[in-house]
């Protein structure tokens, strides 16, 4: 795993989550989050002020890290949170699934392992009833997100392991974005629920249509970035295959 690649992207998502949420409370709530916030720097200043000076630069240096940390366990806990879009995510995923069948059937036939058997389950699953909504059928597609992730990762493997210097960096990079848009629809969803149940702004209307409108968008954000590494996956998939089949 690439640490710095990873403390980039959960400290930018980590920090997007608190500015949004500073933006949120100065709005909803502006004179208790000055308050709060002249709070917590009084603090801050009172217990610098009766440390030693020796000490002083290593509290603040102490107190930035903390802060780091913070935003770094924050974007990490949205980028786990964000696993919820699952069950619409598979949908995309069976979709694609559908559009690249005739390869992948060539393709999974040669493979010996369990790959191939969770491969036909999600198939044969979203085969007949794409874009069914039932109660039933949504449980029953839930229980397969576990298929559903190995047959991606087969795809992850088959293209690193036959591709001419592991995954592309398009690859990569579309798969960096589809994480951060997931943490991003997360705090989104996060503004919502605020929205919905604390009850900080307007009234009950305006709060219903703030807060759909918030899900709305982190679902957006997230199914848009996880369609185009989908569209990148199976294309550099596909492409992989090809050119093994060529010089078999």
């Amino acid at each position: 795993m690439n640490i710095n690649a990873r403390f980039a992207e959960f400290g930018m998502t980590g920090a997007f989550f608190w500015i949004a949420q500073l933006f949120y409370l100065a709005l909803a709530r502006d004179s208790e989050t000055q308050q709060a916030l002249q709070g917590f720097f009084d603090q801050i200043s009172a217990v610098t002020t009766v440390m030693p000076r020796i000490f002083e630069d290593v509290g603040s240096s102490l107190l930035t890290a903390i802060g780091l940390i913070g935003i770094f366990v924050t974007g990490l806990a949205l980028n786990l949170l964000g696993s919820y879009f699952v069950v619409l995510e598979n949908r995309i995923f069976a979709r694609h699934l559908q559009q690249n069948r005739g390869w992948m059937d060539a393709m999974m036939e040669g493979c010996a392992g369990p790959a191939s058997e969770d491969y036909r389950q999600v198939r044969d699953e979203f085969d007949t009833s794409l874009l069914s909504f039932g109660i039933h059928t949504s449980l029953r597609r839930m229980r397969l997100s576990n298929q559903c992730k190995h047959v991606q990762a087969f795809l992850f493997s088959f293209v690193h392991v036959f591709g001419n210097n592991g995954l592309p960096e398009s690859l990569k990079d579309q798969v960096h974005l589809w994480r951060t848009a997931r943490a991003i629809g997360a705090t989104f969803f996060f503004l919502g629920f605020e929205i919905a149940y604390l009850e900080f702004v307007g009234p009950a209307k305006w709060q219903a249509v703030l807060a759909l409108g918030f899900f709305a968008i982190g679902c957006y954000f997230t199914l848009r970035a996880y369609q185009r590494m989908c569209y990148t996956l199976f294309t550099t998939s596909c492409a992989t295959y090809s050119r093994q089949q060529q010089h078999e």
